[in-house]
């Protein structure tokens, strides 16, 4: 209740209390207790339907716990998003791909695609090659635990790759894994060919697993392991 309205009411109840004894003191006689009751039922009774002050309306509910609970029931731990990394993970069997190799081949024995961000463009060769099993190149990315430091130039790109030595960070100057128009490998498909599997996630960007080692690749991610 408001400092105003406490104020009204305690002179509501002066008055009454004061016409009461001077009722009394004409007559000789109290006056009846009913009296103040009925009067003061009145003015308490008004101040019930008076309607409520700004503040009480501006005031908001304090959510329960439950509810700021629930809010936050989604959101995950730094050791769950960890858990998600790709290293954690078994290496994905070689029938574990999930569209046609022939859809991406751009010669005989070679695979291309691409990101659907079109950030990171990658390449499988049969057999490797003096690029490696597999490889990727990033319009934008970042520098690897280990390795060299790209400035993401035009001459000074981001890649990495896997050959018989396991995975390697490299910088480039040219378009070592990239291709004319190559397909678009989309989030949550899977491309297992010539013992190379790449995985396309909106999360971890491009990771790819061949013979002797694996990378995560993206404009965020540039990690590798055996």
């Amino acid at each position: 209740m408001s400092v105003a309205r406490k104020t009204a009411l305690v002179a509501a109840l002066s008055a009454v209390l004061a016409v009461s004894a001077c009722s009394g003191a004409d007559s000789d006689a109290a006056a009846p207790d009913g009296a103040a009751t009925t009067d003061t039922s009145a003015v308490a009774t008004t101040e019930a339907a008076a309607p409520p002050s700004q503040s009480d309306v501006q005031a908001a509910p304090t959510p329960e716990p439950q509810q700021q609970a629930a809010a936050s029931a989604t959101t995950r731990t730094p050791e769950e998003v960890s858990d998600l990394f790709p290293w954690n993970q078994p290496r994905p069997s070689l029938d574990s791909g999930n569209v046609d190799p022939a859809l991406f081949a751009t010669d005989l024995y070679q695979y291309n695609f691409t990101t659907p961000s079109g950030n990171v463009q990658c390449g499988i060769w049969a057999g490797g090659s003096p690029a490696g099993q597999v490889g990727c190149q990033a319009q934008t990315s970042v520098a690897p635990f280990e390795g060299r430091t790209c400035t993401n130039a035009e001459n000074d790109k981001y890649a990495v790759r896997v050959n018989d030595g396991g995975a390697q960070h490299i910088c480039t100057t040219q378009g070592i894994y990239t291709a004319d128009e190559p397909r678009v490998l989309e989030y949550g498909q899977v491309l297992s060919a010539v013992g190379v599997v790449c995985e396309s996630d909106e999360m971890f960007g491009v990771t790819c697993w061949g013979t002797e080692g694996a990378f995560m690749f993206a404009r965020d991610w540039n990690v590798s392991w055996s």
